[in-house]
């Protein structure tokens, strides 16, 4: 990387005038930065808006989220802004050569990942050279299966070095799961038990209570297992069970991602009992949605982890709209003692349990056994929490965690060229499995009677 951190920096919007940048990477990037620093923001769409125009969109969304404002620190971050109007395209994107030659680029690109879009975009950063010096940034999808998302990345490689390429997920920025590595490794008391002798059952959960809204067009071609399992939901999975990394650093982490992604399978290869597909009620009377869809809403899959210490280790993966409630959780659960001093009390020890809640609450529930029943002489459970309900000004928006990494080029919670592959190849096989017979075993539900997995 020939980013420098002694040169002039600026910071290209792709897509400026997008619901993406108002509602998250404005109020973000005001999050991060300093009156001292001395980063300029371009903002760049096809949109026509006057220069005085376009900050007022940035105040406004800044605003929006942050009402109470620092108002001096605001407008030195506002003046610092400039629109550009121009296509995604060679002859728009000339207009970025000014003064190219003398700062540091990031490129974020705050728009759909359009194959057709991105080449244009990229081959015309490099027909300038403005792909020299720079750092490109790129929201999911990464692809809709291994055979595109390969295409992706060689044009992506085309151009820039891995190094320069930053792929975001968003659920990788968010607190509860940067802190997974701290909990894990930086407490000796998880270390020995973290594997299969002691570990029973892994759940990653990922439900939602809305529906598609106004996703259609997208989202009848992705479906839950694109959309969210094969991009979020494994990659919280892989910081669940990884190995401890040689170092904090991006390529000690991205390994010990590979090394799970190149092991995972359908628990005990069984392909009859480990998948599940749902739709919700109503789901084909959405706007853009066929009136014979048979793309799923909810996913459940089962899967294991082929290495020696998580092999026989159920791993329920699960995403779904339109569920009872909006919540991501991690869910390690342990398994039984085999010794029990209360079995003659007639009392059952529950099992110890680690539910990390990644949103709505930010916070982490540790089940113990305890004897505070005298009278019965038994071990009842009993829960621990720890959260951020006093502290939430400790919590900080997914988009500042990642723009915070990103100025100092650190890529560990970015996704790695490898993992989008390996993760795509298994995904692959599993819609193989499930379009063999999708619509017999698409399940119909709403809130009010979920999927039959979600009752177990």
């Amino acid at each position: 990387m020939d980013i420098s951190s002694n040169n002039q920096k600026e910071f290209v919007l792709f897509g400026a005038s997008g619901d993406l940048a108002k509602e998250k990477l404005y109020p973000a990037l005001f999050d991060v930065f300093q009156p001292t620093d001395t980063i300029r923001y371009i903002g760049y769409a096809r949109t026509v808006i006057r220069n005085d125009a376009f900050k007022k969109i940035v105040r406004d969304s800044v605003l929006k989220k942050y009402p109470e404002a620092d108002a001096k620190k605001l407008d030195i971050f506002i003046d610092r802004f400039e629109y550009c109007s121009g296509t995604y395209d060679a002859h728009g994107i000339e207009q970025l050569k000014r003064n190219s030659s003398t700062v540091d680029r990031y490129y974020y690109l705050a728009l759909p990942s359009s194959y057709t879009l991105l080449k244009d975009i990229v081959d015309g950063l490099s027909v300038h050279g403005l792909n020299k010096k720079s750092i490109i940034v790129l929201e999911k999808p990464f692809g809709s299966d291994k055979l595109s998302a390969k295409r992706l990345n060689e044009l992506l490689l085309k151009h820039f070095s891995e190094d320069q390429i930053y792929r975001i997920d968003h659920y990788l920025a968010k607190d509860l799961v940067q802190d997974m590595l701290a909990m894990r490794f930086a407490n000796p008391i998880f270390w020995p038990i973290w594997n299969n002798t002691y570990i029973e059952s892994i759940t990653i959960s990922i439900k939602e209570s809305e529906g598609i809204r106004d996703r259609g067009q997208y989202y009848d071609q992705a479906g839950a297992i694109k959309d969210m399992i094969q991009n979020h939901a494994m990659q919280l999975l892989a910081f669940t069970v990884m190995d401890q990394p040689k170092s904090l650093s991006a390529s000690a982490i991205h390994k010990e991602k590979i090394r799970i992604f190149e092991n995972i399978q359908l628990f005990n290869n069984d392909t009859l009992h480990t998948l599940a597909i749902g739709q919700y009620e109503g789901y084909r009377n959405e706007q853009h949605i066929p009136a014979d869809s048979m793309t799923e809403t909810y996913a459940s899959m089962t899967v294991e982890i082929d290495v020696p210490e998580w092999r026989g280790v159920p791993i329920r993966i699960v995403s779904g709209k339109k569920l009872d409630e909006k919540t991501t959780d991690i869910i390690i659960t342990f398994k039984k003692t085999n010794s029990n001093l209360w079995e003659k009390e007639g009392c059952q020890i529950e099992r110890n349990q680690i539910r990390i809640n990644v949103q709505p609450h930010n916070d982490i529930h540790l089940r113990l056994n305890s004897e505070f029943n005298s009278t019965q002489k038994c071990a009842l459970p009993i829960n621990l929490h720890f959260g951020f309900k006093d502290n939430k000004h400790l919590l900080k928006d997914p988009y500042e965690n990642a723009l915070r990494d990103l100025f100092n080029n650190d890529q560990s919670i970015f996704i790695g060229s490898q993992e989008i592959l390996l993760a795509w190849k298994f995904i692959d096989t599993v819609l193989e499995t499930l379009n063999i017979s999708r619509a017999k075993n698409l399940e119909i539900y709403d809130h009010l009677h979920l999927p039959r997995t979600e009752q177990l």
